[in-house]
């Protein structure tokens, strides 16, 4: 478009385009025609698609959106092309699926790998810098399974889809509180366990247990974090 056919009292522009009105009707037959072809490229995909997705299952609906979204409004795109495209996604997710229930290194190379963000009630910092994920995050996650501290938490994974996974102690140990510090009413509730002191920072139990208070911890530094912050645990 021309600089001087640009008007920003052009109301038809803005809201019309440069198409004549009949298009509109086009619009919905498109978009009908468009519809119908994804539901068929998804259920073609297989079940997983309606769930959380993995690494090429994401990709396969980034590429059908990228693609079927131009026909549904240029005139001058036509639907073909876009059921090229679908084919050839449908295709390509079907067969990384296929090779990669055969060969679990590509498995891991397309889907990635999961990671173990708390091990042995204590938080994976070396985990959490390589998935690129936060403390708070992690304590969220395990708030949300009502667990209110990491002594029950014997594995929380992150699967190659970005689910959690939890697995509990049968028989919890003192741990780290994972209820936020500012809810006041919950922390005095808090049975504290006298003597054992956690790393305030991952969890990690104090070698020092029944040895000092927790002024004298405060010299300690945490052989998995490297701080020097201590709490008495939670049972």
């Amino acid at each position: 478009m021309k600089a001087e056919e640009f008007k920003l009292t052009d109301i038809h522009r803005i809201l019309i385009g440069d198409v004549p009105g009949a298009f509109f009707i086009e619009v919905v037959i498109r978009t009908i025609l468009i519809y119908f072809l994804l539901i068929l490229a998804i259920r073609l995909m297989g079940k997983r698609m309606a769930l959380q997705l993995n690494v090429t299952e994401l990709t396969a609906m980034v590429a059908l959106a990228a693609a079927i979204g131009v026909p549904m409004q240029a005139p001058d795109r036509g639907i073909l092309p876009a059921a090229v495209i679908a084919f050839v996604v449908v295709l390509a997710e079907r067969c990384i699926t296929r090779f990669t229930m055969k060969n679990q290194k590509a498995e891991t190379v397309f889907h990635g790998d999961l990671n173990v963000l708390v091990e042995d009630s204590v938080i994976s910092y070396d985990c959490l810098k390589y998935v690129s994920m936060s403390k708070s995050l992690v304590l969220q996650q395990i708030r949300s399974q009502g667990i209110d501290h990491l002594g029950q938490v014997k594995r929380l994974y992150m699967e190659s889809s970005g689910a959690f996974s939890l697995v509990k102690y049968d028989e919890p140990q003192p741990g780290l509180s994972v209820i936020p510090s500012g809810d006041d009413n919950y922390w005095e509730d808090h049975e504290r366990c006298t003597g054992i002191y956690v790393c305030s920072n991952c969890g990690n139990r104090s070698v020092e247990n029944g040895r000092q208070g927790v002024d004298d911890h405060s010299r300690n530094t945490c052989n998995r974090c490297g701080t020097t912050d201590w709490e008495e645990a939670v049972l």
